[in-house]
């Protein structure tokens, strides 16, 4: 009998089943993103068009264009860190759990 010390834990691993499941969610839930993102785009391209000529301030349709920079860029953002998480279950169901950062002692 092995006896734990306070700090080990057993591991629990997740089924390739599962993994494979969340994965394709994920990949669904990616590509809807991407083309929310190309849709956002697209926004910003026709809205470009109506932009102000002043140098006073901005209206609303500028507004509009700099609040839609952001949504876009934080949909970009969004969808890369998906695919780091699909990225990352892929390698966990092939080749099993490996530790990816370690503490330096």
């Amino acid at each position: 009998m092995k006896i734990k010390r306070f700090n080990e834990d057993e591991q629990v691993d997740i089924s390739s089943e599962r993994v494979s499941e969340i994965n394709e969610e994920l990949k669904d839930f990616a590509a809807i993103m991407l083309d929310k993102s190309k849709y956002i785009e697209s926004l910003l391209n026709e809205l470009n068009n109506f932009r102000s000529d002043s140098k006073k301030g901005n209206d609303q349709i500028d507004d509009s264009i700099a609040a839609l920079q952001v949504i876009k860029k934080d949909v970009d953002d969004c969808n890369d860190k998906i695919d780091t998480v699909i990225n990352n279950l892929m390698d966990y169901n092939d080749g099993g759990r490996k530790y990816m950062y370690t503490e330096n002692k």
